[in-house]
């Protein structure tokens, strides 16, 4: 049951009235009931799949408890790691196996024994990627103290983690920030609920009317061969787009749904391009990932007692600086690599959404003297809006073709594509109205341009301005009505619906 159906909008309306009419101390079950519901249908009923949902949630819940409970510290870290290696092994069985299989095949075949290893055929669990990293948290949350009491009720755990908004593609949340409001019963706001519907109908918009239309020109530039030299850069800046109004629209609409319940979820996009390096961009981008991996990947690390005498080596062999840099960078190389396994078990979404961004950081660390120099050198004027509008498009343009190998069928797909950029001289494929032939009508490219400037145009209010439902709510009645109702006819009257368009699956979803 995709969150853009017209079954969603029933059933998340069905189930908002039933909540707001629950009295508020079981307001809660009404939630539980609502994802398992959705749980089901998005598993086509399938028992096995959901069973393995519930039976992580119950491992978490026991291991949670434990780990309160049992004596002494040996044996709680012993539940602790088991536990998480259990559930971060089940992700990788279930989303990532074809990455070990493969690789394995691929080395028996240089060395002349190809082991013919296959994957089996076994679906995923239904948001396996975001509830496997949301119940790590939790269960370190509990070790480390942050979460001071486990939850010892565990069909509230099942909630938190199978709350329905947040399955298909996220936030990643935490227990402390989610659980007063999930469990405590939230009290109706009409201010609250209102700014939930305006939420999610401009998520609507996003998706509908504009991430939808570009999924078509993408499909075309990116599936086959026919589109190479100057159209790569244009497939990389058109998927890109298609990203920014998905992705963006996607959270949108959760989060939306999830304020007219009176839960607040985290943000989890923001503004990305406003950045003016990778570093921040990527803090815009994907927040809670972001986040999650800082706080459960690079500082564990970093703190590790294995790190802590790596450090101790540097110094005694290379000197303090060395001793500081080298495990901070390994550091760094190990979360960007877990960012791009998540997405995906390739090397084109390791490289891509990971270690791309990992040399390109740390590049940027090692070379900063220089870069000072050569400002001085040149008397560039740090302070100037054209110098800060030159790092936001060098760090668009950099982020645009890192992440365009995604999109590609392999790494090595990625990686030819772009060398024909260097090889092709084929300005003139651009020509003669060559972009009509991707898919897309005029009318449709006029629409996918006017709904980017209006996504643009409340992007740069959202960055200089704040809420841009709180200036609403300033202003006359007549007048947000009018934005209200022009809104809701775009999406009823340029969304893409229908055969001729099919239904667009969320992109974050896939990962």
């Amino acid at each position: 049951m995709s969150i853009v159906t017209l079954p969603f909008f029933i059933f998340a309306a069905v189930a908002c009235g039933e909540y707001w009419l629950c009295p508020r101390r079981g307001r809660w079950a009404v939630l539980l009931v609502a994802g398992g519901i959705f749980l089901a249908v998005n598993t086509g009923g399938n028992l096995a799949v959901s069973a393995v949902f519930v039976g992580e949630v119950l491992l978490t819940w026991l291991a949670a408890l434990a780990v309160r409970r049992l004596p002494g510290e040996r044996l709680r870290t012993a539940v602790t790691a088991g536990t998480v290696l259990l559930l971060g092994a089940a992700l990788i069985l279930y989303k990532d196996l074809l990455f070990f299989v493969g690789n394995i095949n691929l080395i028996g075949s240089l060395l002349g024994r190809d082991p013919g290893l296959t994957v089996p055929g076994w679906p995923a669990p239904f948001g396996v990627s975001y509830y496997t990293l949301i119940l790590i948290a939790y269960l370190l949350d509990v070790r480390w103290g942050t979460v001071e009491e486990p939850e010892r009720n565990p069909l509230k755990l099942l909630l938190f983690a199978g709350y329905f908004p947040q399955m298909t593609s996220g936030p990643i949340t935490r227990y402390t920030d989610m659980a007063p409001a999930l469990f405590g019963g939230a009290v109706w706001s009409g201010k609250q609920f209102c700014f939930g519907c305006e939420r999610f109908l401009w998520g609507l918009f996003k998706k509908l009317v504009v991430a939808d239309r570009m999924a078509v020109a993408v499909g075309t530039l990116y599936d086959g061969t026919a589109y190479t030299g100057w159209w790569v850069p244009v497939a990389a800046v058109a998927y890109i787009g298609q990203l920014y109004a998905d992705f963006g629209g996607c959270m949108d609409i959760v989060i939306g749904v999830s304020e007219m319940f009176g839960v607040p979820l985290a943000e989890n996009f923001r503004r990305p391009f406003a950045a003016t390096n990778l570093s921040e961009l990527w803090r815009r981008w994907h927040i809670t990932l972001g986040a999650w991996v800082r706080d459960y990947v690079l500082y564990p690390v970093l703190k590790s007692r294995w790190m802590g005498g790596l450090r101790r080596f540097c110094k005694k062999r290379f000197g303090k600086k060395a001793a500081r840099e080298i495990p901070t960078y390994l550091g760094m190389f190990i979360t960007w690599f877990c960012v791009g396994f998540w997405h995906g078990g390739s090397w084109k979404y390791i490289f891509g959404s990971g270690l791309f961004f990992f040399a390109m950081i740390a590049g940027g660390m090692l070379l900063e003297p220089v870069f000072k120099k050569l400002i001085a050198l040149l008397r560039i004027n740090t302070e100037a809006w054209s110098w800060k509008f030159f790092r936001q498009v060098r760090s668009f343009a950099l982020f645009t073709a890192a992440v365009s190998f995604d999109r590609r069928s392999s790494f090595g797909a990625g990686l030819a594509a772009w060398k024909t950029v260097l090889t092709e001289w084929n300005p003139g494929a651009l020509r003669h109205g060559a972009i009509l032939q991707l898919g897309l009508s005029g009318v449709d490219l006029a629409i996918c341009a006017a709904g980017f400037l209006v996504i643009l145009a409340v992007s740069m209010l959202q960055e200089h301005r704040g809420s841009v439902r709180e200036l609403l709510l300033e202003q006359n009645r007549a007048f947000r009505w009018l934005v209200y109702l022009a809104l809701l006819g775009a999406v009823l009257a340029l969304g893409c619906y229908g055969p001729e368009w099919g239904e667009a699956e969320f992109i974050y979803a896939n990962f």
